[in-house]
This record gives C-alpha cells, sequence and structure tokens, in this order.
C-alpha cells in the first residue's frame, strides 16, 4: 500500500492506494499552527493506524508548498509555517522507521496526472497551478526536473512578457512574496486575480464573485478579466517557446472553468512566434485529488 500526505498551510489531505493506484481512504485534518513535534507526531499516528488497517508497512510520500534543499534537508515552505526549515523528511522517517519521499505538490500534481491522467504517455510535459499562489512543474520521460536546488518550474516567479506593458499601460508591477516585483504569480493566482479587479474598479471581490460579474459583461470585470487571461496566455506562451512541451496542464481552483481553455486557446497564437504550433492545454484528469495521489506516487517512481 501507497500513503499519501498532502500538506497545506491550513490542512493535511491523507489518503491511502492500493498497489494499482486505486483511492481505499481519505481523511483531512487541520493542520497544527506552529507544533512541529505534533505535526510529525500526526503523521507518524496516521502511518501507523493505517498499517494496522491495512496489514502492511505502507510506503510513504510527503507534498508540500515549496522546496526541499538537498544540501541540508531543510523544508522551505513560508505559507506552511510549521515545517518551514524544518528537516521534516528526516525527521518523519525516523518517527516511521522507513524510507519517506518528499516534493513540491505542484510536482506531485504532475507526477499524478502523468499516471493514468491529462498528461498520460507525453514526453515533456509543463504543469501549472493556479490556486493562491501559481505552482509549476516539468516532466521528461516520466521523470519530474528537480534542479539545482529543487526548484525547477517556480514558473510563477519569472517575469511577466513586457508587450504587457504596452497592451496596459497603467497595468501595476505588483511586489511578490519572493523579493521581486511583477513575477507572474502576482497577477495569475487566485489572489493576483483580485489584486487586478481591486486596479480595475477600487472594490474587492473573491475570484468566484469577479468571474460571475465578467459573466454578466460588468465593465471591470471584463477589463480585469481581459487582463487575466492575457498576463496568463503570455506567460504560458513564453514557457512553450522555451520549453516547448507536447501539453500544459492546469491545476488549482481557476482550473476548473471550462470557458478557460477556450480562451487561452484563442490568444496563446498571439504570444507564439510566427508559425509555431501551440500545444494542447488540459484541464486535469485528478482534480483536486491529484495533490495527495502524487504524493503517494512519489513512494513508488521516485523511490
Amino acid at each position: 500500500m501507497y500513503y499519501g500526505f498532502d500538506i497545506g498551510g491550513t490542512k493535511v489531505a491523507f489518503a491511502v492506494f492500493d498497489d494499482d493506484f486505486n483511492e481505499r481512504e481519505r481523511e483531512t485534518y487541520a493542520t497544527p499552527g506552529e507544533d512541529y513535534p505534533a505535526f510529525v507526531e500526526q503523521v507518524g499516528q496516521r502511518v501507523a493506524a493505517a498499517d494496522r488497517r491495512w496489514h502492511c508497512r505502507g510506503k510513504v510520500g510527503l507534498g508540500f508548498p515549496g522546496m526541499l534543499r538537498p544540501d541540508d534537508g531543510q523544508i522551505l515552505a513560508p505559507n506552511v509555517p510549521v515545517i518551514h526549515g524544518q528537516t521534516l523528511v528526516a525527521d518523519v522517517q525516523h518517527r516511521l522507521a522507513r524510507p519517506v519521499y518528499a516534493g513540491n505538490d505542484a510536482n506531485c500534481f504532475l507526477l499524478s496526472e502523468y499516471h493514468q491522467g491529462a498528461a498520460a504517455g507525453t514526453e515533456l510535459v509543463l504543469a501549472l497551478t493556479l490556486g493562491t499562489g501559481v505552482g509549476g512543474a516539468l516532466l521528461h520521460q516520466g521523470r519530474l526536473l528537480g534542479g539545482l536546488q529543487g526548484g525547477c518550474g517556480e514558473f510563477g516567479h519569472g517575469g511577466i512578457n513586457a508587450t504587457l506593458l504596452l497592451r496596459y499601460p497603467e497595468l501595476p508591477l505588483f511586489s511578490c512574496g519572493c523579493g521581486r516585483q511583477a513575477c507572474l504569480e502576482t497577477y495569475v493566482s487566485g489572489t493576483g486575480l483580485g489584486r487586478l479587479y481591486l486596479h480595475c474598479s477600487g472594490r474587492s471581490l473573491s475570484g468566484r464573485e469577479i468571474i460571475q460579474a465578467w459573466q454578466q459583461q460588468q465593465p471591470e470585470a471584463v477589463l480585469c478579466l481581459d487582463m487575466y487571461l492575457n498576463i496568463l496566455a503570455a506567460g504560458i506562451g513564453d514557457l512553450v517557446t522555451q520549453l516547448d512541451p507536447g501539453r500544459v496542464v492546469l491545476g488549482g481552483g481557476l482550473s476548473d472553468y471550462p470557458w478557460l481553455y477556450r480562451q487561452l486557446a484563442e490568444r496563446l497564437p498571439g504570444y507564439l512566434m510566427h508559425g509555431a504550433r501551440p500545444p494542447t492545454i488540459v484541464a486535469p484528469h485528478f482534480g483536486g485529488a491529484g495533490g495527495v495521489r502524487g504524493a503517494a506516487l512519489l513512494a513508488k517512481y521516485v523511490a
């Protein structure tokens, strides 16, 4: 059996999969705010209980929003304070007395979509997760690409295309938590969509409310979504030009809207080299289950 933990700032999803990766059970529980020993103990207790229920010694994978530094094993996950700066893998391995595998949550998402999902059989595939932030991952011939510091795929922290400033001269240069300005994440995440609407209207709305206003042709929402979709299309266009993936898979809450894929298909060619053929942009097959499933897959395919 394979166990996956998808670790977030407010909640942790835990799921158990059999050898064919059919999901056999799942639960969600609150992430301990600052109590790291309690966090490690909760993981240990759930693994031990699952071992007893399934009469096995399951293999364990952890997914989280951040990076695992290869030199000292520290987790860099500022959005999850309880594990930020901790040697999570080593500590959980010690608690469980077995190997533990860990990776960025966007990597887990893409790994799941590659195995029986929307990216199956694609030689080079790129993923973008559009949630509170923007995650990214790159997979080649079934292997996730990590990089020197494990940060391959941090596409949300690339700068936006300069042509957008010509199209929208009043576009603000938002500050990013990474210390830079005008990162893609600050515009095309769910948080970024809210910032754009505040810029266009002077009012604050949730992402769902902004989309409803756009569908009702509210002028400020129409301008906001036009900006949003062009910024996202330009960002994907830059990545497609540089990496030439066979497929792009979108994740996160914003990936749930079918109209997003139609809009991107119309706009993407305008941000590619003349004559370039755009790849297919697809919705995830596993949806919200992808992160925890991909975490469990780490223990099978990254081990």
